[in-house]
C-alpha cells in the first residue's frame, strides 16, 4: 500500500501520463519480497486473497470503518493503471523454505496503519470467533525469511495471475548446473520462482539470491525494457538493442513458455 501510494504521488507530481505519455507505461522491476509487492501492483484479486487467508467475508465483520477502509486496501487490491510490466527477480511466488509469514505480519508489511497491527488484529479476531484459529503473532520486521510456502498468503497469490494487458517477466537465479526441479538460489527454490503466465523466464545459472549486478541479469532488464520502447516505436537511435541472443551469450538460459504462450 505504501509503494502503491508513493508511485501514485510520484506520477501525480510529474504531472502525469499528459505531461509525459512514459508515465503511463511504468515497468515495475521487484527482486525478493519486492517482487510480490510489485504483482499486488498489477493484480485484480477481488475476494480471492482474503478467501483464501480468512474464511469469513470481510463485509461480516465488526470492524471499525477506518479498519475496515485499510484493511480493502491493502488486500483487495486492483492493478495500478500506470503499469504496463512487470519483472520479477528472485521472487519466492511460492514462498521461500527458510521460514514463516503470518497474517498479521503480512499486514504490517503492506500497510501503515494509523493504529497498530496489534489493535487491527484484536479488532478481527473480536469480531467473529471463526477468526481465533489463525495465526495472528505479532508482526516482526523481517526479509525473505519470513515467507513461508505454508502462509495462506502465499498460497493465495500465487494462484491469482498478473491482470490481463499487463506484461510480467521473471529472472531466476540457481546455484550450479543441476536439474532445476531441485535448484534453489540460497533462499529461494526455482520451482518457488517459477510461475508460468510469463512472457519470458530467464534462468540464471551459478548466481544466487542477490542477482541483481550479475551480467546476465542486468543484459535481460536492458533487453525487456528495450523491448517495450520498440514496442512504442521510441527507441534512441543508434541504440544497440542487442535481444535474447545477447544475454544468452553471457550464459542465460530461457525457459520453454507453454504452447500458444507470446515471446
Amino acid at each position: 500500500m505504501q509503494l502503491r501510494q508513493a508511485l501514485e504521488k510520484a506520477v501525480a507530481q510529474l504531472g502525469g501520463a499528459k505531461a509525459d505519455p512514459a508515465l503511463g507505461k511504468i515497468t515495475l522491476i521487484g527482486h525478493s519480497q519486492g517482487g510480490l509487492l510489485a504483482k499486488m501492483l498489477v493484480v485484480n484479486t477481488g475476494d480471492r486473497l482474503w478467501n483464501g487467508m480468512i474464511s469469513v467475508p470481510l463485509d461480516r465483520l465488526k470492524l471499525r470503518p477506518a479498519d475496515e477502509t485499510l484493511l480493502r486496501d491493502a488486500l483487495f487490491p486492483k492493478p495500478l493503471p500506470e503499469a504496463r510490466s512487470v519483472v520479477f527477480i528472485s521472487t519466492p511466488q511460492h514462498g521461500s523454505y527458510v521460514a514463516g509469514l503470518s497474517v498479521a505480519q503480512l499486514v504490517g508489511r503492506l500497510v501503515t496503519f494509523p493504529v497498530s497491527v496489534q489493535e487491527v488484529v484484536r479488532a478481527v479476531f473480536a469480531s467473529s470467533p471463526e477468526t481465533r484459529k489463525l495465526n495472528m503473532r505479532p508482526w516482526r520486521v523481517g526479509s525473505v525469511y519470513g515467507m513461508s510456502p505454508r502462509s495462506s498468503f502465499i498460497r493465495s497469490l500465487a494462484a491469482i495471475p498478473v491482470a490481463p494487458g499487463i506484461d510480467s517477466h521473471s529472472i531466476i537465479p540457481v546455484l550450479g548446473d543441476g536439474p532445476l526441479k531441485t535448484a534453489d538460489d540460497g533462499v529461494v527454490t526455482y520451482e518457488s520462482a517459477h510461475v508460468p503466465d510469463v512472457q519470458s523466464e530467464l534462468v540464471v545459472r551459478h548466481s544466487g539470491h542477490s542477482t541483481q549486478s550479475n551480467p546476465v541479469t542486468t543484459a535481460e532488464v536492458r533487453r525487456i525494457l528495450i523491448e517495450q520502447l520498440e514496442a512504442d516505436g521510441t527507441v534512441p537511435p543508434d541504440t544497440d538493442t542487442g535481444g535474447k541472443g545477447t544475454v544468452t551469450s553471457l550464459g542465460g538460459s530461457y525457459t520453454p513458455l507453454p504452447q500458444g504462450k507470446p515471446q
